[in-house]
């Protein structure tokens, strides 16, 4: 059980992590925001995001997202 939330983690992660980068080379607006980290769609996760928008400096903020249709808080500047 353990094993295969760990090979889902690192899935995700991954895909993720291509995800922002293409969000951050598609082009846009001018005003295009870029997704830096994602956490999970929880208080947790919320909690989390805005102590890191806070130690990011100004700029930063947290906004909601949606990846394959499951819904993510966003670090995002």
């Amino acid at each position: 059980m353990k094993t295969t939330i760990k090979r889902l983690s690192a899935g995700m992660a991954t895909a993720v992590a291509a995800t922002a980068v293409a969000v951050t080379l598609l082009p846009g607006a001018a005003s295009a925001q870029t997704i830096s980290r994602i956490y999970s769609y929880t208080a947790t996760g919320a909690r989390q995001c805005n102590t890191d928008a806070n130690v990011a400096g100004p700029g930063y903020y947290c906004t909601t997202t949606t990846i394959a249709g499951k819904k993510y808080y966003a670090l995002a500047y």
